[in-house]
């Protein structure tokens, strides 16, 4: 369980990385805090994406071959990746909006 737990964290400080890069400090703090107060919404999402890719792997492997569920795994990735990317994006949103909703000096 710990090292599930581990496992999650890591993606998610990537997920960080990647999306907050490019911004002001002040973003990318108000960004953590965001993620963090949604880690169990966060990591719903790459719990998501993680499965369907399973679910694409295993129908991949499937004898017979059925390219109609191949098709269907695939549809459910993207349909992952576009949830946790949403979701990742209206935290960073959030976190943009809080930081221009903030006195000057952070007060």
């Amino acid at each position: 369980y710990a090292a599930h737990g581990l496992r999650q964290a890591v993606a998610a400080r990537g997920l960080i990385s990647e999306m907050v890069g490019a911004y002001s400090p002040e973003v990318r703090r108000e960004f953590r805090s965001v993620m963090r107060d949604n880690r169990a919404r966060t990591f719903a999402a790459l719990r998501d994406l993680r499965a369907a890719r399973a679910d694409l792997a295993a129908a991949g492997k499937a004898e017979p071959f059925d390219e109609a569920a191949v098709r269907q795994a695939m549809a459910a990735v993207r349909a992952a990746t576009t949830n946790l990317q949403s979701t990742v994006q209206d935290y960073l949103l959030t976190a943009m909006k809080n930081v221009h909703a903030k006195p000057a000096g952070g007060g």
